[in-house]
């Protein structure tokens, strides 16, 4: 017997083997677990698809009930307990005829329905309704509101549907308010909510008729399915049969699965059909994804790929769970709301879109004063309403650091968006005073528009909501404020004075220029006012209304003040020392001192370093500065002590009161511009009862002994007015406008 001889296999060649054995194995775990995996992703896919289906159905539902509820709600805003039960039909007609303006647009007939079938319309009609299919008839006293099955109204000349609202006295029904609504006003339902995409909806009285359909032939028909099949799901019998769900077909014999519940509050039926090809396109993905992964199994040489991609993967999903969604709320990140907005904007460039920027006034306090925990509780019930409102209204919703929020809708009309805005405010504000701790909302809001925006990326986007929200003022009733690209302009333009203003201080950029005061009785210049004006360097003449607020805003005010204050001083003694014409020049006490000895004490100081009698100089005050009544009184004292005039600067121009009159006892009473340009008309003459009302008042001041002068006066008819009701002097263009220093020296000497 020959000896057995063993095969002996190429190396490569085992390796080869063993490589394809083990592949094999791994191939075949791969494909029983993908089998299983996909089993398992087809039933999740196919429980979402169903539990998705239910979401819209219920959002629809929601929809509807409370848009039934708005009618409800603008029917019973003409309720006037007192009113109806009076029994008085003839009163309460003309009550609703009063009141129809209140009434929804949509309601196309109001009328009150007594026990005896008597119909009282708005429009003054009586007509007898006894017996009418859509009255209900079996009220009970709690019952709030009833809606009718569809009716053909020969009034309206069309179908309806009937808003009910009963009327009681102490438990006896005593008539019925009702409002009818045209089937036409519910083709806006699908303008008006939008929930689900690729599903058709429809809204079916108790008796199985169409109120609302896509296919408009079938609105007030009972709808019953061509297939034999199917006729257990008709119109009628699903009306009957409260919620559920039925694989049927539609009125074009195309399969549907369709979903139908009871309106809350309401006997009809909303149903939402989706085309069973949705449905299709989930087992058509899932084979799809099968097979895929079954031909990448079959390729061994990428199985450790495989895993490693699938591993990757694995660590790649832990990570992102920190960077997409915020661990206090459970909302998006801002990096993420950034991303995903910023793709929502990419693909809807023809859309208008709202952003807000929302934050919690003060909350640094809340933070100190309840502590971090508390302040983590706040911001989370602030995080709820947010999103409650934001998913209402189908936006985006992420956090930013600490109490930072930020929405994104979209919109169709920005003042219709601004107007809902403010209804979710409202309501807002209603659960925060709920809340166990105060605060306040505070929201900056932008918008952005197709054709003018372009170039904007989400980032800016919520710079301007955040600058839009820094414009908001102290008072805490001041909730939002809406971005206005001038108000940046104005920022930066105000952030560029105040980087200057120092400088120019010091620089002697400032200058005064004098206004003449003309008596009225022998037109003689007999003093002057001192105005400030700022000539920069680098930007030219800067006109007082872009300094001057932003001065009193920044307290800048004050040393401008004392800076026009010497120049004035100064201008005065070296009229003299040169023995020209001098009048008294009037400076003015801006609204920021608010501290008289400080005030005095400085003004002294400085006007004691000139040679100058106190008579030339008139210190003009404000009454709607900071200081009250008391303060003013005070100042006003001091200056006459020094031997200073006082004049009330701009009095009339709504601010001042005649009260205050009486406590400050100022020496001259200046009547503000706007206050005689208003009481002249375009063609140049004076108004007649205006001209009344400032005769009584120069009179009263005469009576109060006050000198009078008049800011503003531009014409001969006013100059002529005035001076015929014996006003002391006149201050205007029709005289002088301000001067130089130079040129009112020549006024002076020529006047």
């Amino acid at each position: 017997m020959e000896k057995e001889v063993k095969k002996i296999i190429d190396p490569t060649k085992a390796r080869f083997i063993s490589t394809l054995a083990v592949s094999g194995l791994i191939m075949l775990l791969v494909f029983f677990l993908t089998d299983f995996v996909m089993d398992r992703a087809l039933k999740n896919a196919e429980k979402q698809y169903f539990s998705t289906c239910e979401s819209v159905l219920e959002g629809y539902s929601n929809a509807m009930y409370y848009y039934l509820e708005n009618y409800h709600t603008s029917l019973s805003s003409i309720y006037d307990e007192e009113m109806f039960k009076t029994k008085d039909t003839a009163r309460i007609q003309k009550w609703l005829e009063y009141n129809k303006n209140l009434i929804h647009k949509d309601i196309c007939a109001t009328f009150y329905v007594t026990p005896d079938g008597k119909g009282y319309f708005s429009e003054g009609s009586v007509l007898d309704l006894s017996g009418s299919p859509y009255l209900k008839t079996d009220w009970k006293e709690n019952e709030q509101y009833y809606v009718s099955d569809i009716y053909k109204s020969e009034i309206a000349d069309a179908s309806v549907i009937i808003i009910e609202e009963p009327v009681f006295d102490n438990g006896e029904l005593i008539g019925i308010l009702c409002g009818s609504i045209k089937l036409d006003k519910f083709e806006v339902l699908p303008e008006k909510v939008s929930i689900g995409e690729n599903c058709a909806v429809f809204l079916i009285d108790r008796s199985g008729r169409f109120i609302y359909s896509i296919n408009k032939k079938m609105i007030g028909e009972i709808f019953v399915p061509a297939n034999s099949d199917y006729k257990l799901f008709s119109s009628d019998k699903i009306s009957s049969s409260g919620s559920g769900f039925a694989e049927t077909v539609d009125s074009k014999g195309n399969p549907v699965d369709l979903f139908y519940t009871k309106i809350e509050n309401c006997g009809w039926t909303l149903s939402v059909g989706f085309e069973k090809k949705e449905l299709q396109k989930i087992y058509s993905q899932q084979n799809t994804t099968r097979i895929t992964v079954i031909v990448i199994s079959l390729i061994s040489l990428f199985i450790l790929l495989f895993l490693e991609m699938y591993i990757t993967e694995r660590f790649y999903r832990r990570q992102q769970v920190s960077v997409v969604y915020d661990s206090l709320t459970n909302l998006w990140t801002r990096q993420k709301f950034e991303m995903e907005a910023g793709r929502y904007l990419k693909h809807n460039p023809k859309s208008k879109f709202m952003i807000a920027d929302c934050d919690i006034r003060a909350f640094k306090f809340i933070n100190k004063n309840f502590g971090p925990e508390t302040g983590d509780k706040v911001i989370f019930f602030y995080s709820t309403l947010l999103n409650t409102i934001v998913r209402n209204h189908h936006g985006m919703i992420g956090r930013g650091y600490a109490d930072r929020f930020y929405c994104l809708f979209k919109v169709n009309d920005v003042r219709n968006a601004m107007s809902i805005f403010q209804k979710e405010t409202s309501a807002l504000m209603v659960e925060i005073k709920k809340y166990e701790v105060p605060f306040f909302p505070k929201i900056g809001i932008t918008f952005f528009r197709p054709g003018h925006d372009e170039n904007v990326s989400i980032k800016d986007l919520i710079g301007q909501a955040s600058f839009a929200k820094g414009t908001i003022k102290d008072n805490i009733l001041d909730m939002y404020s809406i971005y206005n690209s001038r108000e940046i302009y104005k920022a930066s333009e105000e952030n560029i004075l105040e980087l200057h203003m120092e400088k120019a201080l010091e620089d002697n950029e400032f200058f005064v220029m004098y206004q003449p005061k003309v008596s009225l009785s022998d037109d003689s210049v007999v003093g002057a006012e001192a105005l400030v004006r700022w000539k920069s360097k680098d930007r030219g003449i800067i006109t007082p209304d872009k300094f001057i607020p932003l001065f009193e805003k920044n307290g800048f005010i004050k040393n401008l003040d004392f800076y026009v204050y010497e120049k004035v001083f100064a201008f005065i003694q070296q009229q003299l020392k040169e023995g020209k014409k001098v009048v008294p020049i009037s400076v003015n006490m801006s609204r920021n001192h608010n501290k008289p000895e400080k005030f005095m004490s400085r003004f002294m100081e400085l006007f004691n370093k000139y040679k100058i009698p106190p008579e030339l100089v008139q210190v003009e005050i404000l009454e709607r500065s900071v200081m009250d009544n008391d303060t003013l009184k005070d100042v006003t004292e001091r200056l006459h002590q020094a031997g200073f005039s006082v004049a009330m600067d701009d009095f009339g121009s709504g601010e001042s009161s005649l009260n205050m009159l009486t406590k400050v006892p100022v020496d001259v009473l200046k009547f503000d511009r706007d206050f005689l340009s208003s009481s002249t008309k375009s063609n140049g003459d004076m108004d007649e009862k205006a001209a009344k009302f400032i005769a009584i008042l120069i009179n009263l001041s005469k009576h109060l002994e006050k000198q009078t002068v008049f800011e503003g006066v531009e014409t001969k008819t006013q100059r002529d007015f005035l001076r015929s009701i014996n006003c002391d002097q006149a201050q205007g263009y029709f005289y002088s406008k301000p001067l130089e220093e130079k040129s009112f020296v020549e006024f002076l000497q020529n006047h």
